[in-house]
């Protein structure tokens, strides 16, 4: 069975995320997960992106083992069972804005069945 998942450092199901209040000009905290093969065949053509509601009132962050994604699919190293890769998360708020809105990202992951 092919199966990816994002989890939480200890092994967890990832809850929804919500950064809550970021004040303009400032980052929340970046939350560490881990996207890892659960299941027991090798994952291929593993790729990511990132989707924002907007930019306006803020921006959804990932980095996967470093690299910085963006709105274009960027391809992943294949995965063996059990293997994974280090995830960091944030919300950034651009400096300068004066009303902060509810706001929205997506993480996008697909890979090849």
């Amino acid at each position: 069975m092919k199966q990816l998942d994002l989890l939480l450092p200890d092994g967890t199901p990832l809850p929804m995320t919500d950064f809550g209040s970021v004040p303009p000009g400032t980052a929340a905290p970046s939350r560490q997960l881990l996207l890892r093969n659960t299941g027991d065949e090798p994952l291929t053509g593993i790729r990511a992106r990132v989707e924002n509601a907007s930019v306006e009132n803020g921006e959804y962050a990932v980095t996967v083992q470093a690299t910085v994604l963006t709105g274009d699919w960027t391809p992943l190293p294949d995965l063996a069972p059990g293997e994974e890769l280090l995830v960091l998360e944030s919300w950034i708020t651009p400096a300068g804005i004066q009303v902060t809105g509810v706001d929205s990202g997506l993480l996008r992951v697909q890979f090849h069945r």
